[in-house]
């Protein structure tokens, strides 16, 4: 595919090496070099520091297999590494700690650079900046926009070709008076949704001689010379040294799966649950022992989930497990996480239930919600991407206010939700005091836009349980530099060792993973592998 916009050399494919500016107090993750590194009084301070301690290393092998490059993990950015390291002629082993190539997910974002100009694109990357607290690389985050188009639509293409189509979903957006304009692949309509899409590329890439080792989790990275030339992988109860001449590039995800990185890494996200137990951290555990860095505490989390109910967007009342107005209902499904703590708290941190809530609308919701969203999209949403407005049978329903708190409670215990019973009275006495709240045409309670101030006037009555209560990711990683070479404390190179996707990190930086740019997480893993394949072999 023909690319619409060339860029400096900083963020071309095959771009020279350079080394990024970071500060060499950001030590957290570090393996420590010696025995007064600035991380080990770091880890004498915390008990949740054990799983960074370096193990003695492996030494003795069952076998020796030896390639160009050594990608470990087989989802979206490893099999993107996978295909431009082939590409450009590396022989390539992909090893993988499950049995199968495994994503997950539905949307890969990109810029469409074929019909956005340089300032529609430096207004993209600056409108990320911002969405992330500015902790962002600004390096790392141009590399995405300025060569997703060209990878998200590879893999398209190669999807489609293994019977995995995609429907691709355009938008735009403008920001500081410049139009920027997207374009994600999107595969909700598969019964796998995007791992449909990766098994697809996975066979074809064997297909083209590209060797997977499944079940064969990289436990170690294997260093000569303070180079990392190779993985070593655990298969069958022995080791096997997977060595890679030109690089090991870690494509194995974030540490989601692994509770006690997870606690240390991004402690708010205490009490919710793990979407993938497989994304356990081990490579980047592996790139720390190795002397690699990981990005500072608080990683950006991502919590959302749960299909269309979650991710209605119409701010009608919200009620808690009490049964109480608890917000301004005008906020994002992507940042309701940060208001259920105290709920999650109640039950212990043992319930992730806890996080849930219910949306009460009247029956013409859809009616009004339809006016807001076209009046204000950002604000509103019925769906997002290519999701539709979720369907009615899904809600609870009642030709009563009363009818509908017995509801509520009947379907609470039906779906198992291990939540005490509402007070059904209480349930009513806040809709009838939000309707004469929405009468006097002022929300005193929480400061909601006055054309947002609609009653729960006409039945039946519905109510929508929704509330994301599980993590799809974490979004720290190792530090890289633009090449997505992986750098140590002091900000050196590590020779050898790179790192992509969710395993790498500075390209996000706020409190959430911003969902602004729907997909931006898989466009952004698709796009660094589909680089860092490029750049390796080029070595």
């Amino acid at each position: 595919m023909e690319k619409g916009i060339t860029r400096r050399n900083l963020i071309k494919l095959g771009s020279v090496i350079g080394i990024g500016a970071l500060a060499a107090t950001a030590t957290n993750g570090c393996a420590p070099k010696t025995q007064t590194s600035s991380y080990e009084a770091h880890e004498e301070d915390s008990d949740q520091a054990t799983f960074l301690k370096q193990p003695e290393p492996i030494t003795e092998f069952a076998d020796t297999k030896e390639f160009d490059i050594v990608v470990v993990g087989a989802g979206e950015s490893g099999l993107s590494a996978v295909h431009t390291a082939l590409e450009s002629g590396a022989s390539v082993a992909c090893v993988q700690n499950i049995g199968t190539a495994q994503t997950t997910g539905n949307m890969g974002a990109s810029v469409d650079t074929t019909k956005t100009d340089e300032a529609g694109i430096e207004a993209c990357v600056t409108f990320l900046m911002e969405k992330n607290a500015w902790r962002s690389d600004r390096k790392l985050v141009e590399a995405w926009a300025w060569n997703s188009y060209e990878a998200v639509c590879w893999w398209a293409d190669a999807a489609a070709n293994g019977g995995a189509e995609s429907k691709p979903f355009d938008s735009s957006k403008e920001y500081n008076g410049y139009t920027f304009h997207l374009h994600a692949n999107t595969y909700n309509h598969l019964e796998g949704a995007h791992n449909d899409a990766a098994l697809a590329i996975a066979k074809a890439l064997e297909q083209e001689g590209a060797e997977f080792f499944y079940n064969s989790p990289a436990v170690q990275l294997h260093t000569e010379n303070g180079r990392v030339t190779g993985a070593i992988c655990e298969r069958d109860g022995s080791h096997t040294l997977f060595k890679a001449h030109k690089g090991v590039i870690l494509a194995s995800g974030d540490c989601s799966g692994n509770e006690q990185m997870r606690d240390y890494y991004c402690p708010d996200l205490r009490g919710f649950k793990t979407m993938s137990v497989f994304r356990d951290g081990s490579g980047m555990l592996a790139g720390i022992w190795a002397g690699a860095c990981m990005t500072p505490i608080n990683h950006s989390k991502m919590v959302h989930g749960g299909g269309a109910l979650t991710r209605l967007q119409v701010p009608f009342l919200n009620l808690d497990i009490h049964g109480k107005r608890f917000m301004n209902e005008v906020l994002s499904f992507a940042y309701l996480n940060n208001l259920m703590r105290e709920y999650l708290a109640e039950y212990d941190y043992q319930n992730s239930m806890a996080a849930k809530f219910f949306t009460i609308m009247p029956s013409n919701w859809l009616e009004i919600a339809q006016t807001w969203a076209d009046e204000n999209p950002a604000e509103v949403q019925l769906g997002v991407g290519n999701m539709k407005a979720p369907d009615e049978s899904a809600f609870i329903k009642g030709d009563t206010f009363e009818e509908l708190a017995a509801n509520i409670n009947a379907y609470m215990e039906s779906e198992q939700w291990m939540i005490d019973p509402i007070d059904e009275q209480t349930i009513v006495q806040s809709i009838q005091s939000y309707n004469d709240l929405c009468a006097t045409g002022a929300d005193k309670e929480f400061g909601k836009r006055a054309k947002y101030l609609v009653p729960i006037a006409k039945g039946p009555f519905y109510a929508v349980p929704r509330g994301a209560n599980s993590v799809p990711a974490i979004l720290g990683g190792l530090i890289v530099n633009e090449n997505q070479q992986c750098l140590d404390a002091g900000g050196e190179l590590i020779e050898g060792l790179f790192a992509v996707g969710n395993a790498s990190g500075q390209f996000y930086g706020g409190v959430d993973y911003p969902m602004d740019i729907e997909g931006l997480s898989i466009g952004r893993a698709i796009t660094s592998g589909y680089m860092t394949g490029h750049y390796v072999a080029s070595l």
